[in-house]
């Protein structure tokens, strides 16, 4: 099979691995859709070192269709259309028990530990296959594997409603899905970014108010539709003046939630959380209990992540594919077997 190995410092190659084989409560998954992610992306820049270019398969955000099945597997069979959640625990300790396979201290993850899904074909236990309700498409199931699944369990701290007005500061994937989500909870959604494709994406997908955060009036603009401040903020860049954006913006008592941090020194400080008692959360992708959760979600409120999609490649266009995505003038990026 072919799988897309990144090299860093934006390199990457197509190569040739031997089909993978399942075992004992494993599953071999025939991939149909695997996003790039923004993780990806760090990865393919990453200087070439012991933690990078391992000769791994990347990407961890794919569905497809069961292929094979080892020895004991009783959860899904051959030709079931599944998404794959792409933490791989123990399943024995504390963490996994609650399911949270991400914290999991033996936890290894698809493209960073093991073989991800940028590939023919993936390799992973039973456990991390969840069945795709008949609504639901390959894309979408890509999506809830993470783009979606961290949006999901972001929002589910913050809690958005028909009450509340939540900001939503960078438009990449999980931003954007940010907005779709957002918008079926009920909420008032002002969506906060820098790239017109992503803009208009967010427009499309309901956004009451879209800004443009490289326009100097930004700041006045965003005052002018949140005279009191928003109630809630969805920080999804991790650029140090989002978050210095994000603590502008909250009203008084407002609650945010963080999925990305990129800069190396600290970028909130305690001081300005005081006075206006501000809530500032974190939150890394989605435990795997949730999984059935969000794709219940996902079907009641016939949300469609087709959208996002602005740009579709073989794997043999893996370079392409990642240069794209890379400059930020697309939306979700997806590569198609």
């Amino acid at each position: 099979m072919k799988g897309v190995v990144l090299l860093g410092n934006g390199k990457l190659e197509v190569r040739e691995f031997p089909d993978p084989i399942p075992g004992p409560q494993e599953v071999v998954v025939r991939v149909k859709t695997a996003a790039i992610c923004g993780s990806d992306i760090h990865m393919y820049h990453a200087p070439r070192s012991s933690s990078t270019g391992r000769d791994l398969i990347a990407g961890h955000e794919p569905a497809g269709i069961v292929e094979s099945v080892g020895p004991g597997v009783t959860l899904v069979k051959p030709g079931d259309r599944v998404s794959v959640y792409h933490y791989i625990g123990c399943a024995k300790c504390k963490n996994c028990l609650s399911g949270f396979w991400q914290w999991c201290p033996e936890t290894k993850g698809l493209g960073a530990h093991v073989h991800g899904a940028d590939a023919e074909f993936v390799l992973v236990k039973e456990q991390n296959c969840h069945v795709l309700p008949d609504e639901l498409s390959f894309v979408d199931g890509s999506f809830i594997a993470c783009a979606a699944g961290t949006t999901y369990s972001a929002l589910m701290k913050l809690q958005p409603n028909g009450a509340t007005t939540i900001a939503i500061i960078g438009l990449g994937p999980v931003g954007l899905c940010g907005v779709a989500m957002s918008k079926a909870m009920g909420a008032r959604v002002v969506a906060v970014g820098r790239r017109k494709i992503r803009l208009d994406l967010a427009k499309e997908l309901g956004a009451d108010d879209v800004v443009d955060a490289t326009d100097p009036g930004a700041r006045s603009e965003l005052r002018n539709i949140l005279p009191e401040g928003a109630d809630l903020v969805y920080e999804t860049s991790g650029a140090p003046e989002a978050h210095q954006l994000m603590l502008a913006i909250l009203k008084p008592g407002g609650k945010a939630c963080v999925v990305a941090g990129r800069s190396p020194e600290p970028t909130i400080t305690v001081g300005a959380l005081i006075g206006r008692q501000l809530t500032i959360m974190g939150s890394f992708v989605l435990p795997i209990w949730m999984v059935p959760q969000l794709a219940t979600f996902i079907v009641r409120h016939k949300i469609s992540f087709e959208k996002i999609v602005t740009h579709r490649f073989s794997i043999d266009q893996a370079k392409e594919a990642f240069e794209l995505f890379d400059s930020g003038e697309c939306g979700k990026v997806v590569f198609e077997f």
